[in-house]
């Protein structure tokens, strides 16, 4: 898609790359391909002279190879440039980025988690919910919008996969007692990290390891190989070098083999049929039927707009489409997707307009009750401002009052997250008004509550830093301003081109 809609600019736009803009390039930018070539290298580095040589008496059939691969390149280069070059910064716009960027501030703070208003607050009752709702109607528009029932059908390995596994370690085993080289069996079989240092862990002691493989270690003279052992990693042959120590502080140095337990062909295909199975029955018997013949439970998307990732399913392209452009009632060809194969059912469809009372009024009452505990939080703040303010009181204090927590963050800056309040704009936004002439705010609302904030200390930029590395600064800003034109400008252009997906048609023959 993003190949195409890159062609359609290139045309319409008439941007092309000249056999002089193209040459110029490859002389000034070897490529990365071309530089691996050993005839232009010399103790296996890259010669740029002879590279040079062979640009001026060239060979046609090398130079149409490497003019084939750089000239797409040197023209997305030019779209690149076309599109970005509006992109414009200034000296004093780029020293503010700086300072934004690298100023930091330590606080302390006062914070009244809404949560602890709770019981104080009186709850919201379906009355105000409905007074509410029909208040603010433009809230609860939707647009087109579907919602899906479906089962899923896990690509765990099976009985069989596990068996086999079983099998090749029992195998592996033997021939490790029978005298091959434990070291040389890892190195060969193992999916371990450990593989290319012949298994080994090394020496460790009890907790160190999961129960099951601890147990088989421990429980190994030296020099002894296991039987397969079992853990949520897969199967491991476990071979002992030796223990030392005594009671609690005994430690085994051993080496193992994982092999771990993967969905095998077969049964990728044994679950891919009976999807397909389970497809054919809910056309012939309904989605009901179908999934109790199967054993499988029935799960529900919930309402979802276009775009918008399905609970239970997450983002998927191919299955959003097939919601949109199937009717009520029809049935998919089993969804591949890396985890699992999805079987839906469209179960229904709206169009655009508002969303029914009952189905909006918890999130209503959840909404109005949490605004009116940070209301409460917020006035609780407020209350004592006063006080703190004025030097009567401390922070600290009024936190031993109780129901408010007093406490101190280390350094952050503008873009940083802070517990507890995260990545609020309310609090980073405050934080950096603060100075040493005015070092308390007044309160304000957080996203769990209500905060009063005081400044420990500031550090700002360091500007010497700024004037020697000034260039490279204000190229990384006009190259960073010019990557966020260009992706705009491309996000909006795939927007415009009102792409439609037709992958979910070739589930079946797939």
């Amino acid at each position: 898609v993003n190949s195409v809609l890159m062609r359609k600019l290139i045309d319409e736009k008439g941007l092309e790359v000249t056999n002089s803009e193209l040459a110029q390039h490859l002389r000034r930018f070897p490529p990365q391909e071309v530089q691996q070539v050993p005839d232009f290298q010399t103790d296996g580095q890259f010669d740029y002279s002879k590279y040079l040589q062979a640009y001026q008496s060239p060979n046609p059939q090398l130079w149409l190879q490497i003019e084939a691969l750089t000239r797409p390149r040197v023209l997305q280069q030019k779209v690149v440039e076309y599109v970005t070059s509006v992109a414009r910064v200034n000296d004093p716009e780029v020293k503010e980025l700086y300072e934004a960027a690298n100023d930091e501030v330590r606080v302390r703070y006062l914070h009244a988690p809404a949560s602890n208003f709770r019981d104080s607050v009186p709850r919201v009752d379906s009355t105000q919910a409905l007074t509410y709702y029909e208040d603010h109607q433009d809230e609860f528009r939707h647009e087109d919008r579907a919602q899906l029932r479906f089962v899923t059908l896990s690509k765990d390995p099976s009985v069989e996969d596990t068996i086999e596994v079983r099998r090749d370690m029992e195998a592996i085993a033997e021939r490790a007692r029978n005298g091959e080289d434990f070291a040389e069996l890892a190195r060969n079989y193992s999916d371990d990290q450990t593989a290319q240092q012949g298994g080994s862990l090394g020496w460790f002691g009890e907790g160190a390891m999961v129960p099951p493989f601890e147990q088989a270690a421990f429980a190994l003279d030296s020099g002894q190989v296991s039987d397969p052992v079992l853990t949520q990693y897969g199967y491991h042959v476990i071979k002992s070098n030796g223990k030392r120590g005594e009671g609690d502080s005994v430690q085994v140095n051993a080496s193992h083999i994982l092999m771990r337990i993967d969905v095998s062909s077969t049964t990728m295909s044994d679950l891919r049929i009976q999807g397909e199975q389970v497809a054919n029955d809910a056309r012939l018997f309904g989605l009901d039927s179908a999934a109790n013949i199967a054993g499988l439970p029935i799960a529900s998307s919930g309402w979802f707009e276009e775009g918008e990732a399905l609970r239970g399913i997450g983002a998927n392209p191919m299955i959003s489409e097939f919601a949109f452009s199937a009717d009520e009632g029809d049935i998919s060809d089993p969804f591949d997707t890396p985890q699992r194969y999805v079987v839906v059912e469209v179960n229904r469809k709206e169009s655009a307009g508002i969303s029914p009372f009952n189905e909006v009024m918890g999130s209503i009452i959840g909404q109005l009750n949490t605004e009116a505990r940070t209301e409460a939080a917020y006035q609780a703040l407020v209350s004592v401002y006063p006080d703190i303010s004025g030097g009567m009181t401390t922070l600290q204090e009024v936190a031993e009052a109780g129901g408010i927590t007093y406490d101190s963050t280390g350094y952050f800056g503008r873009y940083d997250q802070v517990r507890p309040f995260g990545a609020n704009p309310n609090f980073r936004g405050v934080a950096f008004t603060l100075t040493e002439e005015n070092p308390l705010s007044r309160p304000f609302k957080t996203e769990f509550g209500a905060a009063i904030l005081r400044l420990i200390d500031r550090r700002t930029a360091d500007m010497q830093l700024y004037a020697d590395k000034r260039d490279s600064i204000f190229n990384a800003t006009i190259t960073a301003k010019r990557q966020l034109v260009y992706n705009n400008w491309f996000n909006n252009m795939r927007e415009d081109a009102e792409v439609q997906d037709f992958r979910y048609q070739l589930q079946g023959a797939l």
